[in-house]
């Protein structure tokens, strides 16, 4: 309990403070994410299982038709990097993206989906390699 109480003042002081996104996630194999960003970089927490992550997202290529960017990731509990590229293709009313992510290590899910913009939200369906619809949706401040 004490766990959880210290992530939700984290991500209630940064998003009221600092946060450009605040998002929720959850996915049809049961998991759930919270998560909060700024300027690039994410801290997302696992509400299931108590995983954490941060992200720093670096857009390599970033113009109206498509973005390429390359995420890394840590995943504290595991002691864990890893790599995410991602490219999103941006049409008139929404945008398709895939995206991939690894490790030296190990090799994990592809995932696949469409972000839908509308004014200051943005919704997300996707599917990944894991046979896993997520949906999502972001808030921008």
């Amino acid at each position: 309990m004490k766990k959880y109480l210290i992530i939700i003042l984290i991500l209630v002081s940064t998003t009221t403070a600092y946060s450009q996104k605040i998002g929720y996630e959850f996915r049809t194999n049961g998991k759930a994410y919270i998560s909060t960003s700024y300027a690039g970089f994410e801290i997302r927490h696992r509400t299931d299982r108590e995983e954490n992550r941060f992200t720093y997202r670096h857009k390599l290529i970033d113009s109206d038709k498509f973005t390429l960017s390359l995420p890394l990731h840590y995943k504290v509990e595991k002691d864990q990097a890893t790599l995410e590229p991602r490219l999103k293709y941006h049409l008139e009313k929404f945008s398709f993206w895939a995206q991939k992510e690894f490790n030296t290590e190990e090799n994990m899910n592809a995932a696949f989906g469409l972000d839908i913009p509308v004014k200051d939200f943005t919704y997300r369906v996707g599917w990944d390699s894991s046979n896993t619809v997520r949906v999502r949706l972001v808030k921008k401040f």
